[in-house]
């Protein structure tokens, strides 16, 4: 690890980049950090002058358009052991572009409005709207609304919404 890292520094405009990806892919599954427990991100310490250009880069990668997602997941049972999850399906449809503090700002006067939790990340932008958290259980079903920089294509496999009506009633 502690090689990889001094590369990044050695290269800090490509850490940026790599920062700003696992950035995005855990504004939409908080579960996807690149080490189980712990980010790539929350290697990199502001207060060290080695990271400083590192974070630098990723701030700078931050400052492009974002967009706001509208994100479900289905974490079904296995088909040969009910008792382990499958393979999970999503949805991630982009609904709005545009600059992360007016997204977030929207976003949360919305979900403040119907009383839907928010999460605030004060330091990077990013706002996550927990419409239905997963619960405990499986089958299980999530849905957030999350800003996050713009990269992210529409994406959902094509029987998504059969799956997402048959797995609906397992919102609690």
């Amino acid at each position: 690890m502690a090689a990889h890292l001094d590369r990044m520094r050695a290269h800090p405009d490509i850490a940026g980049r790599v920062l700003r990806l696992e950035y995005t892919s855990v504004s939409l599954n908080p579960k996807a950090k690149l080490f189980g427990r712990h980010s790539l991100l929350e290697k990199f310490d502001p207060s060290r002058p080695a990271d400083r250009p590192v974070l630098a880069a990723f701030e700078e990668e931050l400052a492009g358009p974002w967009a706001l997602y509208h994100v479900r997941r289905i974490l079904p049972v296995a088909k040969a052991d009910p008792a382990r999850r499958g393979r999970a399906l999503r949805s991630v449809q982009r609904v709005d572009v545009g600059r992360a503090a007016v997204l977030g700002r929207r976003l949360r006067s919305v979900s403040e409005r119907h009383g839907v939790p928010v999460e605030v990340d004060e330091r990077y932008g990013r706002v996550r709207a927990w419409v239905h958290g997963r619960g405990e259980g499986l089958p299980a079903v999530e849905e957030l609304m999350v800003t996050a920089p713009y990269q992210v294509r529409d994406k959902q496999v094509p029987h998504f919404e059969r799956e997402w009506a048959a797995h609906r009633r397992f919102r609690s």
